[in-house]
């Protein structure tokens, strides 16, 4: 039978009447205990002391000291506190006597003559509950050791990507001014070179100044990227319908050029940053122009409705070419790009849109499938 106890839990039995002490040692040992023998309270204090017991079975009348404060000090020792108490008397069987037993500090209390059967379970009991403590104790400090470890990690992690995000912001706007003359430099060249040059020459020329564009571009864009990781937003109560506008705005040369179409329901005011989210707007948006299908001009419709934690939910939704299952949550994934440079970008404007709403205390997903559009979805707070 499995009792979930170590092979060997050692006892000490306390009783200053000889027969009772020898007999109870004997059921002891038939159940597989090893089990030290005592017969006084100074006794009781040495064994505890040579033997580190699991348990002590004490009479409570012993002839040097009265086993109830026997049990006291057991129990006030810090080298004995954890040692199982299981207190037996013949004499003393009242209920306040029971009572100052259990007061004084002991696990357990047995009135004589106690059925082996029943002293042998009751044993086991406190002992499978004391190794249930004990194990819960080690569980809990190796718990609180790991948690340790974890905000020790959690905090290195925390120094390397503020070290990365300064890096990266430092490192790009210090890149800026050496590129900006490098294109400057391109194309004051491609002018003065340009009747000299064949259309062979003059296409090197062109894409030299394309790659250099396109850096500054993704330069921006990691600037942008790494400002709004660096910086928290200042959120007060906005409107997402001017939010909307100020993006249409920014978009307009390029929603004239693809006959494209944005078409917006009633907007709520929500906790944001205005700048911040036109630039939400803005990227979307841009992304259902330039990724829109062939066979219709770009359509863009936009609603807000609470959801069910009491948020604004915003959908963005288009009638373009759409994403593969396996990539709606890859697109949020910074440099991330699904489609080649014939469609132009840096991959880094949905990444920025995720970075942007989680700043905002929101979340942002996609819903769609290959060829069917696309639609966004995000959450912000409404004002206090």
């Amino acid at each position: 039978m499995n009792d979930n106890l170590p092979p060997k839990a050692v006892l000490i039995n306390v009783d200053d009447h000889e027969p009772t002490r020898y007999a109870r040692k004997r059921i002891l040992d038939r159940a597989g205990f090893t089990v030290h023998n005592a017969g006084s309270g100074s006794e009781t204090f040495r064994l505890i002391e040579e033997t580190g017991p699991d348990l002590v079975l004490l009479d409570v009348h012993l002839p040097d000291i009265d086993g109830i404060e026997v049990c006291r000090r057991i129990k006030n020792r810090e080298s004995s506190a954890a040692v199982i108490v299981l207190q037996i008397s013949a004499s003393a069987t009242s209920a306040p006597q029971a009572t100052a037993a259990l007061n004084g500090g002991a696990d357990a209390y047995l009135v004589e003559p106690v059925d082996p059967d029943v002293l042998i379970a009751t044993v086991r009991s406190l002992l499978r509950l004391r190794y249930a403590e004990r194990a819960l104790a080690t569980a809990n400090l190796q718990l609180s050791e790991k948690n340790a470890e974890l905000q020790r990690v959690n905090k290195a992690l925390q120094r390397s990507n503020e070290d990365l995000e300064r890096f990266a912001y430092v490192g790009s706007h210090d890149l800026q001014e050496p590129l900006r003359n490098i294109v400057t430099h391109i194309q004051l060249l491609e002018r003065l070179t340009a009747q000299r040059f064949n259309e062979s020459e003059r296409q090197l020329f062109s894409v030299v100044s394309e790659a250099a564009q396109r850096m500054t571009g993704l330069i921006r864009d990691v600037l942008a990227y790494s400002g709004i990781g660096r910086e928290q937003p200042v959120l007060r109560p906005t409107s997402l319908a001017d939010a909307l506008r100020l993006a249409l705005e920014n978009l307009s040369e390029g929603i004239a050029a693809s006959s494209a179409k944005v078409i917006a329901g009633p907007l709520p005011a929500v906790m944001g940053d205005a700048s911040q989210l036109s630039r939400v707007f803005q990227n979307l948006i841009g992304n259902s122009i330039k990724y829109h299908s062939p066979a219709a001009p770009p359509c863009v419709n936009i609603t807000a409705e609470r959801d069910f934690a009491g948020d604004w939910l915003v959908r963005v939704r288009d009638n373009g070419l759409g994403i593969a299952e396996d990539y709606l949550e890859k697109v949020f994934e910074p440099f991330k790009r699904l489609h080649g440079y014939d469609i132009p970008g840096n991959g880094i404007g949905l990444a920025l849109c995720r970075r942007i709403i989680e700043a905002h205390g929101g979340r942002i997903w996609a819903e769609s499938s290959e060829g069917a559009g696309a639609t966004f979805l995000f959450t912000l707070r409404p004002p206090a």
